[in-house]
């Protein structure tokens, strides 16, 4: 895991969250006792990050907001309690390990290419609708370069759009572009 020294999107953890964080596996695993004790993990991790509000709003908002879910009209959580899952029991359930790894760690993208986005979005100011072509050029040209997966790297383009506080109507046509990158 990056410290916030190396990359300014991560959150600090207290040092039991990080041991927490260290026993979660992201990677689909079939060994269902190293899910189950990963799940456990998590949902206690998340709990306390809860607990201190050590989340940075607009990740919380990332998986309570239909407006945010693309292509649904449920928030992320609403799709969890769709399917039965409540309240904590949602923070342990092996689905949500994706949400809690953007939670802690930001949009997985490489460093550079997030950082350098977050000063292409400063040195807009206020990003207007005469910018998009720029953001999704620059988006659509680091995908080529760093020979990203178009298809998860528009879903994290859309997270660092919407954590520079870009509107969200900005935001999902960089997703959009980076989607279409063949």
């Amino acid at each position: 895991m990056s410290t916030t020294a190396e990359w300014a999107w991560a959150i600090d953890l207290k040092p039991e969250e990080a041991k927490l964080f260290g026993l979660l596996r992201f990677d689909p695993s079939r060994d269902h006792d190293a899910l189950c004790k990963s799940c456990e993990a998590a949902g206690e991790l998340a709990r306390s990050l809860l607990a201190r509000k050590a989340l940075p709003a607009i990740r919380l908002r990332y998986f309570t907001d239909p407006e945010l879910n693309i292509g649904s009209r449920k928030s992320r959580k609403e799709v969890f309690e769709f399917n039965g899952t409540r309240g904590y029991d949602i923070l342990s359930h092996g689905n949500f390990l994706p949400y809690l790894r953007y939670f802690v760690e930001g949009p997985a993208l490489p460093h550079q290419v997030a950082d350098a986005f977050r000063a292409q979005v400063q040195s807009m100011g206020y990003v207007s609708g005469s910018d998009i072509d720029t953001l999704k050029r620059f988006a659509r040209d680091a995908v080529r370069s760093h020979r990203l997966s178009a298809g998860s790297a528009a879903e994290e383009f859309f997270k660092l759009a919407i954590e520079c506080d870009i509107e969200v109507y900005i935001a999902r046509m960089v997703r959009d572009a980076v989607r279409g990158v063949r």
